[in-house]
């Protein structure tokens, strides 16, 4: 790395070998430096996590891309952004993560490890982008998001895209995006239940499973709208979750009664 390009660090939650972050980390090159710190597995769903009380590993590992550093790490992406974060010789200008396999709208922002590893970015006071496709299949088609991507990148390095928030890019399954909109995030939750079933010795297990419900459908500025109409979504997110209209009636209480 000649350190005359920006730095950009990249991770994901579906694992360095993820067909995503091989995608993501061909377009980054074309704007900076770029080394790959991602999971040995997936690590879908783990949000914030990280690991303390035990060690983490660390092997080099081969992305295929001339110039572009690989790093595996037997932990979550917080744990990947936090010690490459504590590794590279010269601090990163963009953190970005996946490209997702499977969309991270609405509530997921708040499960998801692809934003956990952006979420971590702004706290380090570093611009970070987290990118996602509606597909979950393994051998998803990603031609679309690195368009996507390539624009967004290009943005994420100017003083309009800023330090300390975080940005979800959601892109949709079609043939041509229609564009890129800023968005909020859908109101929603997962109607969540519990598979049960036995296995071989006959111990029950259980697996997740669940159906999203749109709780703002029928409003035309959210994520999960303009998806629905064929355009990436870019969402700005924050880091202070704070109510500030409850505060300020809860200020106005008082608690010596």
């Amino acid at each position: 790395m000649n350190g005359t390009r920006p730095m950009i660090m990249i991770s994901n939650d579906d694992g360095i070998r993820a067909k995503g972050i091989k995608a993501l980390a061909e377009v980054a090159s074309k704007y900076g430096d770029v080394v790959v710190v991602a999971p040995d597995g997936s690590y879908s769903g783990q949000s914030h996590s990280m690991t303390v009380g035990a060690a983490l590993r660390l092997s080099d590992y081969d992305m295929g891309i001339d110039g572009v550093e690989g790093m595996m790490v037997g932990g979550s992406p917080v744990d990947c952004i936090k010690l490459g974060y504590h590794l590279v010789d010269r601090k990163p200008d963009l953190i970005l993560s996946g490209i997702n396999h499977g969309s991270n709208t609405s509530s997921s922002v708040h499960y998801s490890g692809t934003l956990g590893a952006v979420r971590e970015a702004a706290l380090l006071g570093v611009k970070g982008v987290g990118f996602s496709v509606s597909d979950y299949s393994e051998d998803a088609d990603f031609s679309e998001a690195k368009r996507v991507a390539d624009i967004v990148i290009a943005w994420a390095l100017t003083d309009a895209c800023k330090k300390g928030v975080f940005y979800g890019v959601n892109v949709p399954v079609v043939d041509k995006v229609k564009g890129i909109k800023p968005v909020r995030l859908a109101g929603g939750f997962w109607r969540e239940d519990y598979h049960c079933a036995e296995d071989p010795w006959g111990e029950k297990y259980y697996w997740l499973v669940g159906t999203f419900v749109d709780t703002t459908k029928g409003a035309t500025d959210t994520d999960e709208y303009w998806l629905s109409q064929g355009y990436a979504t870019i969402c700005p997110c924050k880091i202070d979750v704070t109510d500030y209209s409850e505060l300020e009636q809860m200020t106005e209480t008082s608690f010596n009664n």
